[in-house]
């Protein structure tokens, strides 16, 4: 099934951006070998224009490694990848798109992300923890030809020794995977031994310590420092009130 999505030119630009985007779109850029051979004394990206929720519902099913028909108005289709996607720093909505058009003949590097399905035997019998060092792989291929995701079976974990490496990863012929194949993606840890739990509470412990005494420091200091004021106020305050002596002093008498 082929993924399309619409696209409209875009006329708003800079801070223009902010108020698109509360009419439901979002703002985008296409750009692409194409481009770039055209982009002397041209713009070498065009900027567009798609609404969030047909941009959401495409980029769920497409990610970044699957194909998308990009159907801009007025101006034919481009068959591209969603390269980027900026995200609300609060909402994880997003607010900014780049699209990259490909060259269908030429083989392109992608990341493409690990599925985990099934259970392991090491986690759910012995107890151990389940550790993923990667969540993608890159690889090298055509466009057309690049995988959605790469599933891996952790039923093949059932102990502890148990892992998967880059190397067991089974791709088409017609995808090369570039990630070292002796780098490991998920393994099973053995499950901690109180010892070892209380070793990782210990330097948590000395450090609350060490804060509690340094706070505990710091108002010893301000106390005395406080109390220091006082007897220099006191002081003062004698001094003010000490009666002066009437009179001229007496002059010395000359020899």
């Amino acid at each position: 099934m082929e993924l399309t999505i619409s696209a409209q030119s875009r006329t708003a630009l800079g801070k223009l951006n902010k108020k698109l985007r509360t009419t439901g779109m979002i703002p985008a850029v296409l750009y692409g070998p194409s481009f770039a051979k055209a982009s002397e004394g041209k713009a070498s990206t065009m900027p567009l224009q798609v609404n969030v929720k047909e941009f959401q519902k495409v980029f769920k099913a497409a990610g970044e490694s699957t194909l998308v028909n990009l159907v801009v108005e007025g101006q034919g289709q481009h068959k591209v990848l969603i390269h980027d996607v900026a995200k609300h720093y609060m909402r994880n909505e997003p607010i900014h798109v780049d699209f990259y058009e490909v060259d269908l003949t030429r083989k392109i590097h992608a990341k493409i992300p690990l599925e985990y399905i099934g259970v392991s035997a090491a986690v759910k019998e012995l107890g151990g923890i389940l550790v993923k060092n990667l969540t993608e792989v890159e690889v090298e291929a055509l466009p057309s030809d690049l995988p959605h995701n790469i599933e891996l079976n952790l039923e093949t974990l059932k102990i502890f020794a148990d892992h998967i490496r880059v190397s067991d990863i089974k791709v088409s012929d017609k995808v090369k995977i570039l990630t070292h194949a002796e780098d490991i993606i998920v393994s099973v840890q053995p499950p901690r031994t109180e010892e070892e739990l209380a070793e990782l509470e210990k330097p948590t412990a000395e450090a609350e310590k060490a804060a509690i005494e340094g706070m505990q420091a710091e108002a010893d200091k301000a106390k005395e420092e406080k109390a220091g004021e006082g007897e220099e106020g006191e002081e003062k305050a004698e001094k003010k009130a000490e009666p002066k002596a009437e009179g001229k002093p007496e002059k010395a008498e000359k020899k």
